[in-house]
């Protein structure tokens, strides 16, 4: 019978065997079809092969002095669950084939034995030693292609989010964003920009779902609002927060699925009259901490989620001279599960956004009490009580 001894050739064997003649046997016949042929006289001896060394596969004898190829199989089993192991063995007792059955045994080979059924049996073990490689090998260059493309959407998704304001303060206030997916694909996305010297727009986005979808969605939707605003500059048209919208609608109207819906922030500071106007599409409500009464308010959306079929929208104003400070944030910041507790982070937030004075001692709460980020997290941070002057 032919046999295929080019399988042989990228694999490591281990032959465990304490007469010496068929030790040298093994070496002789082994070591012109395997990469490389390990020699162990025992049990003790093969496992500590085992241990140092890269081995594909095992043949062993059953018994032996010192420590039999039964125990060394089970403790090799301890390490490896999956390598292949045939044991040669000349005893019939049901119990020991039972412990060998136990400890998962690939292959049997009973004595006496031929060069032509161990190769008849080492072929057939050798060809699953090498489609487990080449399975492994697939998943490990399926998984790195996969990382690479969620890398370069990552970095995508970073160029499309545009941030104007200038040594972290616009206006009379100092802004602090924190972006952090939870995973390399992000549902939120974001942009500040300046409109002119009185003038700043913050938008946070956030596409309902995971993964993918929800991804694109919020980098096309971030993408779009920041070549609207490019243009308006661009040609001097008169900006306006309903003019913005009107368009960011019409061009997101085609663009979505039936099903989906878009929650979205989209908020005008102006420094000239002293107000924000803004339009929430079914995002959590705003806080702001009053100057008067030092406790925490609520801003909350004043619109549904943006969808296929939305023909309407309704803003509302807020004078900024009584604001201390702000926070804008996405869904992933107060829905979190909190350590221990069966509430969300949202038992906690307002009495953390009233304590901080800015976003690094906030994160710092909200970071302490929460058990894992469970989605992508948004927020905007605007202080106005820490200016200088």
């Amino acid at each position: 019978m032919a046999y295929n001894l080019k399988i042989y050739e990228s694999l490591n064997i281990l032959c465990v065997e304490d007469e010496n003649t068929i030790r040298t046997i093994y070496d002789d016949m082994f070591s012109l079809v395997f990469k490389n042929v390990y020699l162990a006289e025992n049990g003790k001896e093969g496992l500590e092969i085992f241990q140092n060394e890269k081995i594909d596969m095992v043949l062993t004898d059953h018994s032996m002095p010192v420590m039999d190829g039964l125990e060394m199989s089970k403790q090799i089993r301890e390490v490896d669950a999956t390598i292949p192991i045939v044991m040669i063995t000349a005893i019939e007792n049901l119990s020991m084939l039972r412990d060998a059955i136990d400890i998962r045994i690939t292959s049997f080979i009973k004595k006496p034995i031929s060069s032509q059924t161990i190769f008849s049996t080492l072929e057939f073990v050798a060809k699953s030693v090498l489609a487990e490689r080449l399975l492994v090998q697939f998943q490990k260059e399926k998984l790195l292609y996969s990382e690479y493309q969620e890398n370069l959407t990552y970095e995508k998704e970073t160029t499309i989010i545009k941030n104007d304001v200038v040594e972290g303060r616009f206006l009379n206030f100092d802004c602090e964003v924190f972006f952090q997916p939870r995973d390399t694909l992000s549902g939120d996305s974001y942009s500040i920009r300046k409109i002119d010297e009185e003038r700043y727009f913050a938008f946070i986005v956030d596409g309902m779902g995971k993964g993918i979808s929800a991804s694109v969605t919020a980098m096309m939707c971030c993408a779009y609002v920041n070549h609207t605003i490019d243009e308006i500059i661009a040609t001097k048209e008169a900006f306006s927060l309903s003019l913005l919208i009107t368009r960011v609608i019409k061009f997101l109207a085609p663009n979505l699925l039936e099903y989906e819906v878009v929650s979205a922030s989209f908020l005008l500071f102006d420094g000239k009259k002293e107000e924000l106007e803004y339009a929430m599409f079914s995002m959590p409500a705003m806080l702001y901490v009053s100057k008067e009464d030092k406790s925490v308010h609520k801003l909350k959306s004043n619109n549904p989620p943006l969808c296929a079929y939305t023909n309407s929208v309704n803003s509302s104003k807020i004078g900024l001279n009584n604001i201390e400070k702000f926070l804008f944030f996405s869904d992933g910041v107060n829905e979190n599960s909190i350590k221990e507790s069966e509430f969300s982070y949202a038992k906690f937030l307002h009495s953390d956004f009233l304590e901080s004075n800015n976003l690094k001692e906030f994160e710092a709460k909200r970071v302490d009490r929460i058990e894992e980020q469970e989605d992508d997290v948004t927020y905007i941070f605007c202080n106005h009580s820490v200016l200088k002057g």
